[in-house]
């Protein structure tokens, strides 16, 4: 019995997140922290640890 059926790709999040965290405590910065403590941020803001990018 055959069935033919179509696949929809599913949209959702990248499938890793590991270049966005902090390299010493592993937070992951918040889209909705006022500024200077969000994703733009170059220290993070639950250690004060440096952050390229």
């Amino acid at each position: 019995m055959s069935v033919d059926r179509e696949y929809e790709t599913e949209g959702g999040d990248p499938v890793c997140w590991m270049h966005l965290l902090c390299p010493s405590c592993g937070a992951m910065p918040d889209p909705d922290a006022p500024d200077g403590d969000g994703p733009a941020s170059s220290t993070c803001p639950r250690c004060g640890e440096e952050r390229d990018g």
